[in-house]
């Protein structure tokens, strides 16, 4: 707590900022172009939160006593800690990069921070360009069009219409929901669904920073549903059905060309016999490591361990990249893949973050495929090693680079398929958060020729679930999980 003693003498030992400069802003809700006040002081601008209410449309109030302001929304509230740099959203903390400071009575901010932490915390869009001197409010043109459910043949199919391939995170909820971020995703109207009778009762759309979420609410519990990406046109489907014993779903679309293989994998005639699976990380390579030290390459490996040995039970032949503690090049990992002749690429991880506070699972699969052009881009961007633009959240760049080397977009449905049967498995078994399947983005180049996955069984940064990586229980329920989920692909998938 700040008392107003102590905040007055911050406020004299804060260095007097520089003359104010100016700053266009624009916005695209149809609000006429304005200027507004910046300060700059050592190379870096701040605006007054004064502004930033009034232009991103939020309450503001302050309290000197406490040393803070807070900011209001219909959804959220977030308190702004004078001379912190850590803040309160709706009670939990976010980093704010730089520190908010008083001058002359008023509160500044930094452009940043507005732009990285404030704007995305109220769920606003808010760009700001240094060199232009140029601020942004607002959300980009539209991408998503329209939202189509159609009952067929016992089903329910909802289509997100978009006008690009969109990325998504589906996310399966507790209460009989599915919540889907369609990243970057911007729609032009409202939209939502209804139905009293239908296998989904509601579709609800909400914009947000980061991209549109829809929350499908299902009718009833028992019900099976099926999320993937569509070309030509575009979209993302909603496929729910009733779940039956002697009824396997079938997919029901394919990729917009010819597969590898003719029929290599058309349901129920494909040959599901050879799986590899990945653990990583491996010798010198740790991966993360938990706070009592236990490394993440020890966990992948008996993981992957366990799982060879439930699928080979299940009759097919597994092949590990490594089966001790070795370290394997990128390359090597899905050279086996291909020299087998594998039908199944299965990476085993446990996920990290900087904070101990980060829990749960979560599968990804592969990205969409990008243009030629942008495929060249890509390889010319990444020609120097940096990776960071297609790391998955958490991971390290062996995970981006073995996704990103082994993609191949002919198997995106069936790979979209394999990550929602294992993380369906893992939810029933697993007493962690689920934090849902994920499309990863990784460029596609060249690599194994096959569906391939990633799991990340759990945080070995956070303690709790540190510990549990390094409980053979645990081990082999993930392995069980995991094997599970192929299993099921293989009764779709194979004869």
């Amino acid at each position: 707590m700040i008392r107003p003693a102590v905040l007055v003498i911050l406020i004299l030992l804060v260095p007097a900022l520089l003359a104010a400069d100016t700053a266009r802003v624009t916005f695209s809700d149809g609000r006429p172009s304005e200027s507004v006040d910046v300060i700059e002081r050592h190379g870096e601008y701040f605006i007054s939160l004064a502004d930033v209410a009034r232009l991103l449309n939020l309450s503001k109030t302050v309290d000197a006593g406490e040393g803070k302001a807070t900011l209001g929304s219909d959804a959220h509230e977030l308190e702004v800690i004078i001379g912190g740099t850590v803040w309160m959203r709706d009670g939990e903390p976010v980093k704010a990069g730089r520190a908010a400071i008083w001058d002359g009575g008023t509160i500044y901010v930094s452009l940043e921070s507005v732009q990285e932490t404030l704007a995305p915390a109220m769920e606003r869009r808010f760009r700001w360009s240094a060199g232009s001197k140029v601020i942004s409010v607002g959300l980009p043109s539209p991408n998503i069009v329209d939202l189509d459910v159609d009952t067929r043949q016992g089903r329910v199919v909802a289509t997100i219409r978009t006008t690009d391939v969109l990325k998504y995170d589906m996310i399966p909820l507790a209460d009989g929901r599915i919540e889907l971020l369609v990243r970057g995703g911007v729609y032009s109207r409202a939209l939502s669904y209804d139905s009293k009778a239908g296998l989904i009762e509601s579709i609800r759309a909400r914009q947000a920073s980061n991209g549109a979420r829809f929350v499908i609410t299902l009718s009833a519990d028992g019900l099976s549903y099926r999320v993937f990406p569509r070309w030509d046109p575009d979209g993302i489907v909603i496929s729910v059905w009733r779940r039956s014993a002697d009824d396997l779903p079938r997919p029901e679309l394919r990729p917009p060309r010819q597969l590898a293989w003719p029929e290599r994998f058309a349901p129920g005639r494909s040959s599901i016999d050879v799986v590899v699976i990945d653990p990583g990380h491996g010798g010198d390579n740790l991966g993360s490591v938990g706070p009592s030290g236990y490394t993440e390459k020890q966990a992948n490996l008996e993981i992957s361990r366990r799982l060879k040995d439930r699928i080979e039970a299940a009759g097919m032949e597994v092949f590990l990249t490594r089966n001790e503690d070795v370290f394997l090049t990128l390359e090597r990992r899905t050279e086996i893949a291909n020299s087998v002749e594998a039908d199944l690429f299965i990476s085993i991880h446990a996920n990290g973050y900087r904070g101990s506070e980060a829990r749960g699972f979560e599968v990804y699969f592969l990205s969409p495929a990008l243009s030629d052009e942008e495929k060249s881009v890509a390889a010319m961007e990444n020609a120097g090693g940096d990776m960071s633009p297609y790391m998955a959240a958490g991971s390290g760049d062996e995970v981006a680079f073995i996704l990103w080397d082994a993609a191949q977009n002919e198997f995106i449905v069936e790979s979209s398929d394999l990550a929602q049967y294992v993380n369906e498995e893992m939810s029933l078994k697993l007493d962690i958060p689920n934090r849902g399947v994920k499309q990863a983005d990784f460029v596609v180049l060249t690599g194994a020729y096959l569906p391939a996955i990633l799991v990340e069984s759990a945080f070995i940064t956070n303690p709790t679930e540190e510990k549990l990586l390094g409980d053979e229980v645990f081990q082999q329920t993930v392995a069980d999980a995991v094997a599970a989920g192929v299993i099921r692909f293989k009764e779709v998938y194979g004869r």
